[in-house]
């Protein structure tokens, strides 16, 4: 079975993250795309030799033609779109953050067990096996116990016109880059007790935001994550423990010169990412689901979690999480 992906939207993101990546799976196919204007939707699909372009989203969402919807809008109507495709028996693929906050997130979980689909997060980075392989080293004790980590994610941001300093469309830097290092710190140490959170903001925009947790082990686990004009590009990892140090480098795009460096009791090693990218490895995990009706672990249940911990982290440094696009 090919799984044909419809595309909402001609967004910068959806070459990276789905139309490059799908040309290394012989079942996957790019089929379709619509825009708000369709002469933008045009010449993204000769750009990127997409056969179909449709109307509107409605009608990739629609399309017979169509498997699976993938849905790069802004945050604040990923909720919208993805309730729609779901309502059609359709399965999704939608950008991060999953969707406004944790209630709708909730809601968008229901809708997918209810009518049976896959709805996955496009939180690409957690299937690279650089992630896994940071995950098997710190469970088989090779830096013992550990004491604190912290995971970083800051790209500069300058342009206020851009959609990630809207909070009317889910921007932040929480939402549009602190969600990875949240997720992966709950990838490896689990759910986490939020101690403290402080945000730097403009206008209810956290330009900045940090949060520090205790681990169920007792560890003490932080985030920090910036847009702020000015910052330099980082996306590290850095775990202490009994018995050395583990870091993660580029994190969130492994391919791009990721590695992971553990140093402890018994020596040092040196891991560096290869194969194929975090997104190849999403797209194939997308479409073994869809294909035997299976699950990922970037699922809406998983979002909802995550949701939850970003409406917390909002709360607790003093702002509002952000809410769906009327």
């Amino acid at each position: 079975m090919t799984v044909r992906i419809g595309i909402l939207g001609a967004a910068n993101i959806a070459p990276t993250a789905v139309i490059v990546p799908a040309k290394d799976h012989q079942d996957i196919e790019v089929v379709a795309v619509a825009a708000r204007q369709r002469d933008r939707a045009e010449a993204f699909a000769t750009e990127h030799s997409i056969p179909q372009v449709l109307d509107d989203y409605q009608a990739v969402i629609d399309s017979p033609d169509v498997d699976v919807v993938y849905i790069p809008t802004p945050a604040a109507l990923h909720g919208r779109w993805t309730l729609k495709a779901i309502k059609a028996g359709k399965h999704v693929l939608c950008e991060k953050p999953f969707t406004a906050n944790g209630e709708e997130a909730e809601e968008v979980a229901q809708a997918a067990r209810h009518r049976g689909v896959v709805v996955m997060e496009a939180m690409h980075s957690q299937y690279h096996p650089l992630w896994h392989e940071a995950l098997t080293a710190l469970r088989s004790g090779e830096i013992g116990t550990v004491l604190e980590a912290s995971a970083v994610f800051d790209v500069p941001i300058p342009d206020r016109g851009d959609i990630r300093w809207n909070p009317q469309l889910g921007g932040g830097a929480l939402m549009d880059l602190g969600v990875y290092p949240l997720t992966l710190l709950r990838y490896l140490f689990g759910d986490l007790d939020l101690i403290s959170a402080k945000a730097e903001d403009i206008d209810g925009v956290d330009y900045s935001l940090e949060g520090h947790y205790k681990s169920g082990a007792g560890a003490d686990v932080a985030l920090f994550t910036s847009m702020e004009e000015g910052t330099s590009e980082v996306q590290r990892l850095v775990v202490r423990g009994t018995g050395g140090t583990l870091t993660l480098d580029h994190f969130v795009h492994p391919q791009g010169g990721g590695s992971l460096v553990i140093d402890g009791d018994g020596g040092h090693r040196d891991v560096l990412a290869e194969g194929a990218s975090s997104y190849s490895h999403m797209l194939g995990a997308l479409a073994a689901a869809v294909q035997g009706g299976g699950t990922v672990p970037t699922d809406a249940q998983a979002a909802v979690q995550t949701m939850h911990a970003i409406d917390e982290l909002y709360r607790e440094a003093g702002l509002e999480p952000r809410r769906p696009l009327a």
